[in-house]
């Protein structure tokens, strides 16, 4: 299985990947709380954030299969204009902002790409995709430091075998699940 950048043609799929990947993650849960809604904001959310991460000159990575895809920014470059997240409800635009809020003041300065939505099928979880999707973006990047916020403890397992290690305690907004600062030097 290779690693690629995603065609624009292919970016409908992968918002479906990431919102299928995270439906049942701790912090999407949080933010988006009703099970039948949630799919519906996930897509708003994650079509939002893979139009953020291209206009940042980020990258977007897909798997060939287009089974896995993974967003990551220049650190410090997220740029989401609110107008994308129209459609959603208040209170999940309050919960949204609390946690963007919460997440800047946690983010490191100084050069680094920042790994956002690393995302895999459920069908195809647990076979080493999202690994292969983090190396060949840790490869890209070089000689640059990589951040990334785990949502839940598996994913921090992840990471840890990757090279990443804890940058400082774990936050949440209140009332919010725990999120895992991390950080890996080239």
């Amino acid at each position: 299985m290779t690693v690629r950048a995603a065609e624009p043609s292919e970016l409908d799929t992968v918002v479906d990947v990431l919102t299928e990947a995270f439906h049942d993650d701790p912090v999407s849960v949080w933010v988006f709380p009703g099970a039948g809604r949630r799919a519906v904001a996930l897509s708003i959310f994650h079509r939002a954030m893979v139009r953020g991460t291209l206009s940042a000159g980020g990258h977007v990575d897909v798997t060939d299969d287009l089974s896995g895809a993974v967003l990551w920014t220049p650190g410090g470059e997220e740029d989401v204009d609110g107008d994308a997240f129209t459609g959603l409800t208040g209170e999940e635009i309050g919960r949204l902002a609390a946690l963007f809020e919460l997440m800047t003041g946690h983010a490191p300065g100084g050069d680094h790409h920042h790994a956002q939505f690393i995302g895999v099928r459920r069908s195809a979880q647990r076979q080493g995709i999202g690994a292969r999707l983090m190396r060949h973006g840790l490869d890209r990047n070089g000689a640059v430091p990589a951040y990334l916020e785990a949502s839940s403890p598996e994913s921090a397992k992840l990471y840890r075998r990757l090279g990443f290690r804890d940058h400082g305690p774990a936050f949440a907004v209140e009332g919010g699940p725990p999120m895992r600062p991390m950080w890996r030097e080239p």
